[in-house]
């Protein structure tokens, strides 16, 4: 009996100690993963992008006068990344000529957002510019949920979405991407969250990128007419999700590429 008795309370023990360091293991676990967690959302980026028309006479003060400011010692203090796109397709929906896109790296970077450029000769001379020559159609706040790369190509189609199922859509966008990846050679794909400023009832955007609109034009022939991986792709996104429209333009000047 006293054998059983202590063959069991050994036992016990035993089972107790692989209980508790399956319980520790969870535990440290559980940290890893809030700190990967508390990592990624110090880590999320930002953008504010404005949708502008530029007088046709006006296009070549205006972006002279972005360039002098963006390459003055002001311009290259200012905190976040300047894109400069043209639109060279668009509808009534999407009606402006140019985009300019300001990337931020987290969201203090943006608590100054509003501000006017600082009031150097070349920040006044791009006010005036700004106020003479532009009119601004749309300003669009988001934020990157995938991208596969961190360097985009020059030329850009996007697909503006209406999804109703974000973590669905996403799982099938990560799997498109994936499929897709030595069809696109350079070219690379990003979906984005639309916090504020969207057209009606889009959500998300859809960006597909190339070094120019022929590259684009290739690979887009490769990923339809190998049907498997599109067909896949639609068949998942297509019940919770709707293209609302697209535009699509390309990259003319890069400045403070963070």
């Amino acid at each position: 009996f006293f054998i059983n008795f202590n063959t069991g309370v050994i036992y016990f023990l035993y089972l107790f100690h692989i209980y508790k360091t399956i319980q520790m293991k969870k535990i440290i676990f559980l940290l890893l993963v809030s700190f990967s967690l508390t990592q990624l959302q110090a880590q999320k980026s930002y953008f504010a992008c404005y949708n502008v028309e530029v007088s046709n006479d006006g296009v070549s003060d205006f972006a002279a006068a972005l360039d002098n400011f963006m390459l003055s010692d002001a311009g290259a203090k200012l905190p976040y990344s300047v894109i400069l796109s043209e639109i060279f397709f668009g509808n009534a929906d999407n009606k402006f000529s140019h985009q300019i896109c300001f990337l931020a790296k987290n969201a203090e970077i943006l608590a100054d957002w509003g501000s006017k450029p600082p009031p150097t000769p070349e920040g006044i001379l791009l006010q005036i510019s700004f106020a003479k020559n532009v009119k601004v159609n749309q300003t669009i706040l988001g934020s990157p949920l995938i991208e596969t790369s961190s360097l985009m190509g020059d030329y850009f189609n996007i697909w503006q979405l209406n999804v109703e199922d974000v973590a669905v859509f996403a799982n099938a966008f990560t799997k498109f991407s994936k499929d897709t990846e030595k069809m696109r050679g350079s070219g690379s794909f990003g979906l984005y969250e639309i916090i504020a400023g969207s057209n009606k009832n889009v959500t998300h955007h859809f960006g597909a990128y190339a070094a120019n609109l022929g590259e684009f034009l290739k690979i887009r022939e490769k990923i339809i007419t190998s049907q498997k991986e599109f067909e896949a792709y639609d068949k998942s996104t297509a019940p919770i999700s709707n293209v609302e429209g697209v535009f699509g333009g390309q990259i003319i000047k890069r400045y403070n590429m963070k």
